[in-house]
């Protein structure tokens, strides 16, 4: 046997002692083509993706309904038939293809004639360049904007309010005291006295105006107290029947048959389910039923509103980790001539009424006791079909320990004592 056959059967004995060698396994390959697929599918955001000729290859559904139309009749359409701004001029798309990456906002001309604020990210890939395009709606970023600059604007007018109101509650008080001395100096038929009268009134119109004012601009911190918001609602029905009976309203109510306490002021919730009721009698001119029902449901978590305090926050992180709450939810339903659209949003804006001797202040104030209590007041209405107010008390536990530290009486605030 020469050598060279020696070490062949050597390293043949070798490997049968040793055994054979395990592959090393490769790493499953995810195809790039179901990969892209399943992002655009996830994505929130609108994703196109231009070819050369500036043509549609792919496009997903979120991008679809933001530009008013569907992926199938979107592929292979020019993308600026597509991408129209409101502004003559402004073409996004020809300012994605001067450079490698563009950002922007712009508002786009909906198909319906409608308008889409949208931030517009493009990536240009390749020669010929292809242009990845990315569209995020701004719609809800800026309805939030809004509301922000709306509420600081509620918090200035709260401070301003609040000083004129205590300048104007001096003079005011002058003027009846006056007023009520020189009425008893007249005789009774003394037709000068019918004028003094009229003075009087308009002072207590002007101090109503200033009260409500103040319990606007500076709510009064809830003493909350476990309540059960059945007995709660049977006492208001009793406190409305007088009006209810002149306009032929009907009360109805449905009750759970086992009703959970709830931590609440009862003045405060009081005052706005009169509030509610009122209203609704007064749009019920020729009778109807008037409907209170008590049920628990879901909700999301109500957002600060400008009446909340700093304080009232919670535990930081619970919104994220909780975004759905138990409440107790009273539906104040009636069967009245309901609301145009153009009033319901504008029902909560301090000073707005349409009722001749309305100061506007009513709902505002009972949106801000709702907001005290961690709830929320929501109105759905329909014109000639009569009017729902949900208002929403949330159901947690600590709810009632954590107010009442900042609720004893004698730290109230200073409007409320």
């Amino acid at each position: 046997m020469d050598v060279k056959s020696a070490r062949r059967k050597a390293a043949k004995g070798s490997a049968r002692a040793t055994g054979p060698k395990r592959r090393a396994r490769r790493p499953a390959v995810v195809p790039a083509e179901e990969l892209f697929e399943a992002l655009l599918a996830d994505t929130e955001h609108g994703v196109l993706l231009l070819d050369a000729g500036q043509r549609v290859a792919r496009i997903n559904g979120s991008a679809a309904s933001m530009l008013g139309t569907s992926v199938a009749r979107a592929r292979n359409v020019r993308a600026s038939s597509l991408i129209t701004a409101v502004v003559a001029g402004d073409d996004s798309l020809a300012e994605a293809l001067k450079r490698r990456h563009y950002e922007g906002e712009t508002m786009l001309a909906t198909p319906h004639g409608g308008e889409l604020p949208v931030a517009i990210r493009t990536f240009r890939l390749g020669t010929p360049p292809w242009l990845l395009v990315t569209l995020r709606d701004l719609t809800r970023v800026r309805r939030i904007h809004e509301e922000l600059r709306r509420n600081e604007r509620l918090a200035l007018l709260g401070q301003l309010a609040t000083g004129v109101a205590h300048e104007i509650r001096n003079p005011l008080a002058g003027i009846g005291t006056s007023a009520q001395v020189l009425l008893r100096r007249f005789e009774p038929r003394d037709e000068r006295a019918r004028f003094v009268q009229v003075i009087l009134d308009e002072v207590s119109r002007l101090d109503r105006i200033v009260t409500s004012l103040l319990q606007y601009s500076r709510p009064r911190t809830p003493v909350l107290q476990r309540t059960e918001l059945a007995p709660m609602i049977q006492r208001v029905i009793e406190l409305v029947s007088e009006p209810m009976a002149a306009a032929q309203v009907v009360a109805e109510t449905q009750f759970p048959v086992r009703g959970a306490a709830i931590f609440l002021d009862p003045d405060l919730v009081t005052q706005v389910l009169l509030n509610v009721s009122l209203n609704a009698v007064q749009a019920m001119p020729a009778g109807g039923a008037l409907r209170f029902e008590v049920r628990r449901v879901r909700r999301r978590q109500a957002p600060r509103g400008p009446g909340r305090r700093a304080t009232d926050s919670g535990t930081p992180g619970a919104r994220a980790a909780a975004p759905w709450i138990e409440c107790m939810q009273v539906r104040i339903s009636d069967s009245g001539v309901g609301m145009p659209r153009g009033v319901l949003r504008k029902l909560f804006h301090p000073f707005f009424t349409t009722k001749p001797s309305g100061t506007g202040l009513g709902l505002a104030i009972s949106q801000t006791i709702m907001h005290e209590h961690q709830g929320s007041i929501e109105v759905a209405s329909r014109e000639g079909r009569g009017t729902t107010v949900m208002l929403n008390f949330p159901l947690e536990k600590r709810h009632g320990q954590r107010r009442e530290l900042h609720a004893h009486p004698d730290s109230a605030h200073p409007a409320g004592r």
